[in-house]
């Protein structure tokens, strides 16, 4: 294994901020439109949550090259079984299997929680996280056209999904 996943603490934040203000500024991969603050982070991103749960990606020599977690899909008790992953990469480590790495062991950390379900909402022009999700099994669930913009322009944003077997 390349890479281990860290439990993300509050301290984390700042660098995961510096990860979101960059697909912020210059991709459709984040639907902010503006950097967003730490506090808004603390909102969304679970830390210290018994049953959701967050990461630092770390390469084999220690580097910090990501951050990903998993959190709740929907509030209503019924959803409960599901979760919404999210994996981000510092851009200096895209396309270099992180990833891929990060959602095999973020797979079995959901799976050993008890989850049955697992759902990632993905930009449709984000061809690296749809390669990564569907080599990965996730099967596209949903195509919502045009429910976002930013940049000038139309957004459709992609539901892949996973159903757990145990």
């Amino acid at each position: 294994m390349r890479i281990k996943l860290v439990e993300l603490q509050e301290s984390d934040l700042l660098y995961v901020k510096e990860i979101y203000d960059y697909y912020t500024e210059h991709t459709t991969s984040v639907y902010f439109l503006s950097p967003i603050s730490v506090e808004d982070l603390k909102s969304f991103i679970p830390i210290n949550d018994e049953k959701y749960r967050s990461y630092i990606i770390c390469t084999e020599t220690g580097e910090k090259c990501g951050f990903c977690y998993y959190s709740r899909f929907k509030p209503r008790e019924a959803y409960n079984v599901s979760v919404e992953v999210t994996i981000y990469l510092h851009p200096d480590y895209t396309g270099k299997g992180y990833g891929k790495e990060a959602l095999k062991i973020i797979e079995k950390i959901i799976r050993k929680n008890g989850f049955k379900t697992i759902i990632a909402l993905v930009d449709s022009e984000n061809h690296g996280s749809i390669r990564m999700f569907e080599e990965a099994e996730y099967t596209r669930s949903a195509h919502l056209k045009e429910v976002a913009e930013k940049f000038n322009k139309k957004l459709d944003v992609m539901f892949y999904q996973k159903i757990l077997s145990f």
